[in-house]
Order: structure tokens, then sequence, then C-alpha cells
């Protein structure tokens, strides 16, 4: 009879229930009426899952795999007080084995929690949220699903937290209209909405929605968002460079920045080789087209004249569009720029700047030079403005 009794106790203690048996028969009092801290599991192994529930004396099912090897969520969260002996929901995955190379980002947009560390658990990722520490789903994220990436990399992930089922059935469609695409999805997290776009697929800013702001909409409705993906804003002044000591080819290229046309004139015809005079203001503002008249001279090229020109020849520079992405403070992108340059950004409306580090590439686009961090943006002008006219100089 002895041996009878030992035997479920032993096959208890393989599944996790010996100690919640121990616990039992320690406090003397109902399993009921003791409560624990739910503890945090999430990223735990098996193994350790297994022993942390056991200490706390609760029993857990899973959600996932059958050969999981990782925790990646858990319900309730950890520190809830639950009974003992309750039992709770862990998420698990299996984890991808430790690699080297490149690895794809995957597509979590608009995912809860739990698949959110699951899949970039699988594709070894890192990442880091924008938003809510007690976030429910994704609605934004850089880079973009499929592309390539280190593995063991950071990501950047813009989460929000869903709003719970109103009493009533029914919430309020929100005001997207002008907001941005990450903003849009947050909104209608928040709001519980599901949204349809009519407009091109890699819009950025809303332009119209149906109901319109304020109507009441059945909870987990859709509303109907018209998107655009609008041209780079483009100002009709340009500031004039110094282009004075410049040899012919840094005069044309500042001009051609600067969008003004240039008439050279040479005293006497000829060739010349440096510029001596202007006929607009360094720093002037004046309409873009505005003809810059350069005094061009035939100067001997002397060891002395080459370090003078070399200390007035102004930095690397271009002139276009800035915007913005939910990206690191102090770095940013450009498509022509190697990565580990420092650049500083010049607000021409302004004269506001700010200094960042190139570490992402992004899409060409025509007049488009640099996409800042929301932070760097903000200091040279509101998020909601969007683009901003810039020098970029390095």
């Amino acid at each position: 009879m002895r041996k009878r009794s030992v035997r479920p106790l032993a096959v208890a203690a393989v599944v996790g229930l010996a100690p919640l048996l121990n616990a039992t028969v320690s406090s003397g009092a109902p399993t009921a009426h003791v409560s624990v801290a739910m503890p945090n599991v999430v990223h735990l192994d098996r193994v350790s899952t297994f022993a942390a529930m056991a200490r706390a004396g609760l029993y857990f099912r899973t959600v996932g795999p059958k050969d999981w090897n990782v925790a990646v969520g858990e319900s309730p969260a950890a520190g809830t007080p639950v009974p003992r002996g309750s039992t709770v929901v862990v998420d698990t995955a299996v984890a991808s084995a430790p690699t080297s190379g490149s690895t794809v980002m995957p597509d979590v947009l608009y995912q809860g929690r739990s698949a959110v560390f699951a899949a970039m658990r699988q594709a070894d990722l890192y990442f880091v949220i924008r938003g809510p520490a007690n976030w429910t789903l994704v609605t934004a994220q850089h880079p973009g699903p499929g592309s390539a990436l280190a593995v063991r990399s950071t990501v950047v992930l813009g989460v929000a937290r869903a709003a719970t089922r109103p009493s009533s059935g029914e919430t309020v469609a929100p005001d997207v209209v002008g907001q941005s695409r990450s903003r849009a999805f947050a909104a209608m997290a928040r709001a519980g909405l599901y949204f349809s776009v009519l407009g091109p697929g890699d819009w950025t800013v809303v332009t119209g929605q149906s109901p319109a702001p304020g109507a009441r909409v059945a909870w987990h409705g859709s509303v109907v968002l018209t998107v655009a993906r609008p041209a780079p804003a483009v100002t009709s002044t340009a500031l004039v460079p110094d282009v004075v000591g410049l040899s012919p080819h840094a005069v044309a290229t500042a001009a051609a920045s600067a969008g003004l046309r240039l008439d050279v004139r040479v005293p006497g015809g000829g060739a010349w080789n440096v510029a001596s005079a202007q006929s607009l203001r360094p720093g002037a503002r004046v309409a873009r087209g505005t003809v810059l008249v350069v005094r061009g001279v035939r100067r001997a090229v002397t060891a002395a004249t080459t370090a003078t020109t070399l200390a007035v020849t102004p930095a690397h520079e271009r002139v276009g569009i800035a915007t913005w992405y939910a990206y690191y403070p102090g770095q940013c992108a450009t498509w022509y720029l190697p990565r580990g340059t420092r650049i500083t950004v010049e607000d021409l409306a302004t004269g506001r700047t700010v200094q960042c580090l190139v570490t992402d590439r992004q899409d060409y686009a025509p007049g488009r030079v640099v996409d800042l961090s929301e932070s760097q943006f903000s200091e040279l002008a509101p998020l909601w403005r969007g683009v901003v006219e810039v020098r970029v100089t390095w």
C-alpha cells in the first residue's frame, strides 16, 4: 500500500504538481484562500517555466506548439495576485537555434503581444517599443516587413493599447484626418475599430474618413479612410550660397543645390579657375530661379592659393526635404551617405540646426535628403508639419 501512495506523488512532481502539494501541507489551509504573485516566465525556457510555476504553486496550460522551448507571454500579467492552485495561461514558441548571418523582418503589424514575442523569437531579433508599457498590439514597425537584417538586430515597434469593449456596444470614431500612418493605426486601436483604405498602398497621411469624426460606430466596426502620399513640399525661395574663392565645379554645384541660375562673367574672356565676386549677398533669401552672376578670374595655382581655397571651401552639402520616422534619437537615414557619417541639418526657414549620425538607409525619393528621428525633427519643427526644407552638411 505504501508503494501505491508514493507513485502518484512522483508522477505529480514530474508534471509540476509536487510544489502545490507541498505548499498545501506546509500551509495547513485550503489552497483557494492563499494568493500568490504571478511569476514572470516570459523568455524562460521550458524547464525554468515549470520550476517557476511549481514554486508559486500554480498550474498552467500552454497556447502554442507542443514542442515549445520558450515562454513568450502569460496571462494574467506577471505580479498579478492569483489564488494558489489556479490554472494560468502561458503563450509558448519554438526558439530558433543561435545562428549567424541574416534574417528577415516579420510582419507583426496589428499583431497581439504574444504573437509579436513569438515572431521576434522565431526571427532571432530583439525589439524596442514606442508607446505604453501595457500595450496590446503593434501599430507601426521599422524596418518594414521582409527587410533583411543581421540576426539579433534591434528593431523598433510602435505600439498601443486597444480599448476594452464599452458597455453600450458602441464607440466613437476618432478624428484621424491629417494624421500619419502610425498615428491612424494607434487611434483606431484605442477606439476598438477596424478600417479599410482608399488610396495608394504606400500612403503616409489620411485625407478623409467615413463616417465623420465623432460618429457612433459599433464596437469592432469598420471605418473607411481616404489616404494619400503627398509630394514633398517645395518652397519658392532659396538661400544664396557663398561661392567666392570656389572652383568652377564647386560654384556650379552650389548654385544648382540652391536652385539658382548661374551666369559666369570673365573679364577679357577665356578660361577661369576661381570665383572672385558674386552679385547676390551670401545668406540672402531669394526666389528660386534667380540669376546669380559670378565673376570668374584666372589665378596661378600656388601652394598658398590652394591652402586658402581649401580653407574657404564649405563642407559638402545638399538642400532638400527632411521628414521623420520612429527611430533612435540622434540617428537618421540618408540614401547618399555611408553609415557612420555625422551630419548637420539646418531648417532653411528658421535657421535651427540639429546634428545626427547616419545609421540607416532611406528609400530614394526626388528632393528628399534625410529622414530624422522624431526627437530630432521636433527640434526643427512640430511633427504634424511632416516635412521641412533643410540644408544637410557633412
